[in-house]
């Protein structure tokens, strides 16, 4: 009798080498990673760190001059993320048999395997070790071949990577064991003068090679670290791979097993399962001290990456960290405290510069620092009020997960700031609600219209729920008594969320803006992305329409590769509110089915643009199928799949 659970799946496997850098096997420590594409014979290594931005030219970009409704920049004023470079290992092998290549996700470690034509075994493990902080590579070689290990820049992979090196890249130092780039330019919030890249090393016997990589940012002002790196690196190789690798893989196994998830009935049920661990693993190789997911998490594989491998602030980042908590790891707030504090001062020099608001607004695409880069006329980001809200309501989700009242006041101030930029951005409209006059509902625009609009509902959504989590925190605390009592008359007063004339969950709250379906976002449905409001759950008419939105949503997506994966999740979240098994699991269909690369790492389109934001999406989607919770109660199996 074959067993009918599916605990499996602590591995990605698969039988052949990646076709391109995106189906790459992954591992990170949330700092440095390396892309490993799996070939026996000269192999690439894609080798990045977090903090390789490449500096946009200029003293003063776009977003900090003149007018304060100016639109604050172009698409190209984001400094782009870009790889390191690439260790290249070479050798001798033959046709190989009983190839693997596979990702380990309690060691963390990208395992390559097969046979020579004579029988004789090769392996070779790479990891981002934790603790170390270094790039490791173990070889076992029973042909006892000579391999040869090198650093070599990054191949360009089309005319964006070329246009961004001659743009940026002032001089490349290239050798077998050094790699140095400088760059070009740098700007007030961008400092990296360039990077080095080191190699050093050790045969362990006839058989076996380890080599270790350290990966540095250069600083304005510094020359090199190379002295440093020597002597890191010796430190490293001499503890060597085994006892370095049980360090780091005793942290990665704790973290992978604070979650477990087992399955039966659906003929897909181990890609479920699998899909969901390696979700899991993207992001945990994603998050360092102060760094958490970008677009690509920490990993890439050319010098220009889709969008600069932004932070998407307007559904992609969000959806990366959604399962922070709920998977159990909620110590990764801290990173994303962090990034938020870094970024602060832009932040609240666009809240007063655009709307002479108090407190703080988050840019819906930002990569080095928290400016503006990318609103215009088919893009008014700037008039998209939810951004930092949406991010404290993740960290007031910390506190609600372990209920640590040092952390609510460590962020309370930061959401009384956002609160107070409510106050001053909130007006009332022609029907006396309260609402925002301009708006923007990402990436969308009522049919016929153009995209800057009136109430966007999911402004209205994040206010809701934000401002009763402010209420709460300050209750919980005992302060600000008489904000608290205008903080609830203001969300009390908030347009009330509507049926539109064709039967879905109005988009936009205010007359005049129609329908438009066609649309990779579900950004209206926020409410019932984290919560299960009473506003819409005791209304038969708001829930016929939510069901009635989804299915035009995923209609309209079920038909097109180009699509949005994240969008899937958003519309799987709703489901599950409603407790719509069907559809919640059309959507993770869809996402199993579509949105994985032969490596592990998760995507954009259907199986190509490598993009990690679903990697979180993927398991809270899931978790969110089996058991939803607000304070007091619990609520088991609200959109289990019949088959399930």
């Amino acid at each position: 009798m074959v067993a009918s659970y599916i605990f499996a799946a602590l591995v990605w496997a698969e039988p052949q080498p990646a076709a391109n850098w995106q189906e790459s096997s992954l591992t990170g420590n949330g700092m440095v990673g390396a892309m490993v594409e799996g070939r026996v014979e000269d192999e690439s290594i894609h080798l990045s760190h977090c903090k390789l931005y490449l500096p946009e030219p200029g003293e003063t970009p776009p977003a900090l001059v003149n007018h304060p409704r100016r639109n604050p920049g172009d698409y190209n004023n984001r400094d782009g993320f870009m790889a390191a470079c690439d260790l290249k290992i070479s050798m001798r092998f033959g046709k190989p048999t009983e190839y693997s290549r596979r990702t380990d996700f309690d060691t963390g470690e990208c395992i390559v395997s097969a046979k020579d034509g004579k029988g004789r075994r090769y392996e070779r493990r790479v990891v981002a070790l934790r603790g170390a902080n270094v790039i490791a590579v173990k070889t076992t070689d029973e042909s006892k071949s000579d391999v040869v290990f090198a650093l070599a820049g990054i191949e360009p992979s089309g005319r964006t990577d070329i246009a961004a090196f001659s743009k940026g890249i002032r001089r490349i130092v290239s050798e077998p064991d050094y790699y140095r780039c400088e760059f070009k330019n740098e700007n007030p919030w961008n400092k990296l003068a360039g990077y080095e890249v080191l190699l050093t090393q050790r045969r362990r016997e006839a058989e076996c090679a380890e080599v270790f990589v350290a990966i540095e940012p250069l600083l304005k002002g510094q020359n090199s670290n190379r002295a440093a790196m020597e002597a890191r690196l010796a430190a490293v190789a001499e503890k060597g791979y085994d006892a370095l690798l049980a360090e780091s893989a005793a942290t990665q196994k704790e973290l992978m097993d604070r979650v477990s998830f087992a399955l039966e009935g659906p003929k897909n049920a181990t890609e479920i399962v699998r899909n969901f661990n390696s979700g899991r693993y993207n992001i945990i190789s994603s998050v360092g001290e102060d760094h958490v997911p970008n677009l690509q998490g920490l990993w890439a594989g050319t010098w220009s990456a889709p969008w600069f491998a932004s932070f998407t602030v307007n559904g992609n980042l969000p959806c990366a960290i959604s399962f922070f908590c709920r998977g159990n790891t909620p110590e990764f707030n801290e990173s994303l405290l962090k990034w938020i504090e870094a970024r602060l001062p832009e932040m609240r020099d666009a809240a007063k510069r655009h709307f002479g608001a108090r407190g703080f607004r988050a840019a819906a695409q930002t990569t080095i620092a928290g400016v503006e880069t990318d609103s215009n006329a088919n893009y008014p980001h700037v008039y998209w009020h939810g951004g930092a809200a949406w991010l404290l309501s993740r960290l007031y989700d910390g506190y609600r997960h372990t209920l640590d009242e040092k952390w609510l006041r460590r962020i309370y101030p930061l959401m009384k700031e956002i609160a107070q930029y409510y106050e001053d951005v909130i007006v009332e409209l022609p029907d006396g609600t309260l609402g925002f006059n301009p708006s923007y509902s990402p990436e969308n625009w009522p049919a016929g219209k153009r995209p800057t609009a009136v109430n966007a509902t999911m402004d209205i959504a994040i206010a809701k729920q934000f401002l009763g989590e402010v209420v709460h925190a300050a209750e919980t605390l005992g302060v600000d008594a008489e904000d608290r009592g205008k903080w609830s008359a203001m969300r009390d007063r908030l347009t009330p969320y509507q049926v539109s004339e064709n039967g879905f969950f109005a988009e936009w709250l205010a007359p005049g803006q129609p329908d438009n379906n066609e649309h990779r976002h579900a950004s209206h449905l926020y409410a019932l992305y984290d919560d299960a409001p009473a506003e819409i759950l005791t209304n038969a008419a708001l829930v016929a329409a939510v069901k009635k939105t989804i299915d035009a949503r995923m209609d309209f997506n079920e038909n097109r590769s180009r699509t949005m994966a994240f969008g899937y999740v958003q519309n799987g979240l709703a489901a599950c509110k409603i407790g719509d098994a069907a559809r919640a699991a059309r959507c993770l269909k869809l996402l199993t089915d579509k949105n994985w690369l032969k490596g592990g790492g998760s995507c954009h389109d259907w199986r190509n643009c490598f993009n990690t934001d679903i990697s979180g999406g993927y398991p809270y989607l899931i978790s969110e199928m089996l058991v939803h919770s607000e304070e007091g109660w619990v609520r088991f199996l609200p959109a289990k799949p019949k088959e399930w």
